[in-house]
């Protein structure tokens, strides 16, 4: 019985084919890690900027109260409320 060699048995491309492979699915695990990564970092993005909008609104909402414009405009331009014949029914 006649052994066979390592070289005899496989082809002289399964090594450089084994190797383009492995490289290639190196690649792509890291570019999956990185697209990972990025979507995180998106994720958080966006829910800080929403917390910053519901932030937002509320100040929007507390600068527009009409308690706070009627003291403003009484402190700040010594208005009072209109008398009788100073106010306008429209129809």
């Amino acid at each position: 019985m006649k052994s066979v060699s390592l070289k005899e048995s496989f082809p002289i491309w399964v090594a450089p084919t084994l190797v383009v492979f492995a490289v290639g699915t190196v690649w792509l695990r890291l570019a999956v890690v990185r697209t990972s990564y990025e979507i995180t970092q998106s994720e958080h993005q966006i829910k800080n900027l929403r917390e910053e909008r519901e932030k937002d609104e509320l100040k929007l909402a507390s600068l527009k109260s009409p308690r706070r414009l009627e003291g403003l405009a009484k402190a700040k331009f010594n208005l009072s409320p209109p008398r009788a014949d100073q106010v306008v029914h429209l129809r």
